[in-house]
């Protein structure tokens, strides 16, 4: 599989945390994937032959040439064959909420068929293997969109910025009092703007946190992640990961070693982890992220095109 990950505009960047493009050739038969709940929402431009559904069953569908999901409390499987491409672009749920109206909880929303052309276009530049120019045309009816659709950020898209960087661990009454706001205040505006509750938000913020350090390292001690992470105990940790992931961190360990090839659109690239104060032949579990203070909330709000990726 060739995997590689790219930043966008800088115009977008309060937007879109990055695109990655995503080539497999799957062997003779048929292939499985598993897809966690995710702390973003995922716009996918998509060339192949592969379907999609509950991990715990039902039917599956075929995977449209571009769809838009995220922010799922339950995993899904996919079973793909031959020759796969895909593009895809990772979405703040704010941004997911202006351009395209997305509401916490709804299904997969097919944008093949809210903008056809588009769809095909970038599927047809897939197939042909021009990764360049798919990027460049959906990133450039992006921008068409932000011009449209954009709105100004506040308060509520800071306090969610400040819960990625914290890694989910703040707390909604602190960040009231910092903004000159009641948390209820805080909270409404939190819901409107975001498209999610804070608490909701701060859940998978840190599921993707222990799935991604448990990725790199499947033997990681659970008791010192449940308290890096802010997890009361190890129970906790696995009573959480299997509500949200169908099977318990020892078992999803497994699964990583039987499976290490696997598509990785969720884990931070080396310069995103350099940027964060991290090494980047290091593990994620190895960062120590801290929230920024309230004036570089203003600072991104005030001018979102100047500021770094978030994590």
């Amino acid at each position: 599989m060739h995997y590689q990950e790219f930043l966008p505009d800088a115009r977008l960047r309060h937007l879109v945390r990055n695109y990655w493009q995503a080539d497999e050739v799957h062997a003779a038969g048929q292939e499985e994937h598993r897809f966690m709940p995710e702390r973003l929402v995922r716009l996918t431009f998509y060339a192949g032959s592969t379907w999609r559904g509950p991990l715990t069953g039902g039917d599956l569908t075929p995977m449209p040439a571009a769809s838009l999901e995220g922010l799922t409390l339950t995993p899904l499987r996919a079973v793909s064959s031959g020759t796969t491409r895909a593009l895809g672009v990772e979405l703040y749920p704010w941004a997911a909420r202006q351009l395209f109206g997305w509401e916490f909880g709804q299904p997969t929303l097919d944008l093949s068929i809210r903008h056809p052309l588009l769809a095909r276009a970038v599927s047809a530049l897939l197939r042909l293997n021009a990764w360049d120019e798919a990027r460049q045309l959906s990133e450039e009816w992006l921008l068409g969109l932000l011009s449209e659709r954009g709105r100004e950020l506040k308060a509520g898209v800071g306090a969610a910025l400040v819960l990625y960087r914290s890694l989910g661990q703040a707390r909604i009454g602190a960040l009231a009092g910092e903004l000159n706001l009641s948390p209820r205040q805080l909270e409404r505006q939190f819901v409107a703007e975001v498209g999610v509750n804070a608490k909701t938000l701060s859940r998978l913020i840190r599921f993707e946190e222990m799935h991604n350090r448990l990725w790199f390292d499947p033997n990681l001690s659970l008791a010192q992640l449940a308290y890096e992470l802010g997890f009361a105990d190890q129970a906790h940790l696995t009573r959480e990961f299997r509500a949200l992931s169908a099977m318990t961190p020892r078992r999803f360990g497994q699964f990583v070693q039987l499976d290490t090839g696997r598509l990785r659109a969720h884990l931070l690239t080396p310069e995103q982890i350099a940027q964060l104060g991290g090494s980047p032949a290091g593990r994620v579990g190895a960062l120590e992220l801290s929230a920024p203070t309230p004036e570089a909330v203003v600072a991104f709000l005030q001018d979102p095109a100047s500021a770094p990726p978030l994590a």
